[in-house]
């Protein structure tokens, strides 16, 4: 596999890599704790080692990865309790970001937030978890773009990085299907300007780790 600076995507070789990574990652390909080697990360993807240096450099910022001195870099293990944090904050986060954005809501972000749940639909039909959780961080973040509010923006997707990467081996079909309901009751609560009772539906998907 080989990747191109001319991708249509605009992205540079090292955001490709780390984009791949973050997928094998989700996927279960690399589990928690393994650690990745640069070397034949570079070689099976036949490219340098900067970049790949870079992808784990990027990954690591994001608190997917962890550089151990002497042990070299690996899939960031999360505890039960710090995944619980984790979850907590980004709930917490979340209903702030939809305070700030009852009053702005109007019908153009209205239809953004219903574009961007038919694309979870999608994904949901093909079965496609990763995707799926992918697509539903997208969703998300629609609100915290609302709020205008870079440092609640950054915050939330350092916190969604790590969530999901530690949700890789929770989050099943039939999980998907359960909350997906839950995440529908949300939408459907917005659409009706009832923030109020979207906070209640959306709250057991966030907090989903606190109910398994």
């Amino acid at each position: 596999m080989g990747f191109s600076e001319n991708s249509i995507s605009k992205k540079t070789i090292a955001e490709q890599i780390a984009e791949q990574l973050l997928f094998r990652i989700f996927s279960g390909h690399y589990v928690q704790g393994q650690r990745l080697i640069e070397s034949e990360i570079a070689k099976e993807l036949q490219v340098s080692h900067a970049p790949v240096r870079e992808a784990l450099y990027l990954l690591q910022k994001d608190g997917v990865v962890e550089k151990i001195q002497h042990k070299g870099v690996s899939v960031k293990i999360i505890s039960d309790q710090e995944l619980k944090d984790y979850l907590e904050t980004l709930y917490h986060l979340l209903d702030i970001a939809l305070t700030k954005c009852e009053p702005k809501w109007n019908a153009d972000l209205q239809n953004e937030l219903l574009l961007r749940f038919e694309t979870m639909k999608q994904r949901k039909s093909v079965e496609n978890i990763y995707e799926y959780v992918v697509s539903f961080a997208h969703l998300l973040e629609l609100f915290f773009v609302i709020t205008e509010n870079i440092a609640m923006l950054r915050f939330f997707k350092e916190t969604i990085f790590v969530t999901n990467v530690a949700a890789q081996t929770k989050w099943k079909m039939n999980l998907v299907e359960s909350y997906h309901m839950s995440i529908h009751t949300f939408i459907k609560c917005i659409e009706a300007s009832n923030f109020e009772h979207a906070r209640t539906a959306i709250k057991g998907v966030i907090l989903w780790h606190h109910f398994n």
